[in-house]
């Protein structure tokens, strides 16, 4: 039986592919909130970095925010799904409703389940759903969020309002393989 130190299996398997640690920039989300009880829903584009495009083996994933509702007197529900197909663009979001959802709607994966964030809310969020691994090698994916107003209290908030989604950044620990720089070991069939 052959054994192998496990620093030198470690050191062989860098030489055919590299463990890298990717985060986006973090970035804001204001979503206009233009409907009472019916959600309305923003289709948000976000470009993936190199990094972690094309051949690749996810080690990690998550995504963290901060959802701020910035009014005196309204709950806002808000919930997010991810999708691999879309319409929007980084620069121009594409808002929708129930009556002209678009066919890939109903295939995009619930990241985080619809809730209500009372007025004034900060709250951080961090997403670990094993459904982001989807998101991982695809050059973009696309954010829906659904929102609406759930109650309306005391106070002089007019619509439309807007929720904030703030500093949302995606960190990922991905494997991606370097095919050819194997030498002998491909040769060798390791």
């Amino acid at each position: 039986m052959l054994r192998v130190p496990s620093a030198c299996l470690l050191l062989l398997l860098s030489a055919c592919s590299a463990e890298v640690v990717v985060e986006t920039e973090p970035f804001d989300q204001s979503v206009p909130v233009t409907s009472l009880l019916e959600p309305v829903y923003a289709e948000v584009a976000i470009d993936v970095p190199n990094e972690a495009v094309g051949d690749v083996i996810v080690r990690d994933i998550s995504a963290d925010l901060t959802i701020v509702n910035p009014t005196r007197a309204l709950t806002l529900e808000v919930g997010a799904r991810l999708s691999l197909s879309g319409q929007a663009t980084p620069e121009q979001p594409v808002l929708y409703t129930n009556n002209n959802l678009p066919a890939y709607f109903n295939a995009a994966s619930v990241l985080l389940p619809t809730q209500a964030f009372a007025p004034g809310a900060n709250q951080p969020v961090t997403i670990r759903d094993p459904v982001l691994v989807q998101a991982a090698g695809k050059p973009r994916i696309w954010l829906i969020i659904n929102n609406t107003v759930k109650r309306v209290g005391i106070g002089t908030d007019t619509l439309p309002v807007n929720i904030l989604l703030n500093d949302i950044t995606f960190h990922a620990t991905v494997t991606k393989p370097f095919e050819g720089v194997g030498g002998a070991l491909e040769v060798g069939g390791m």
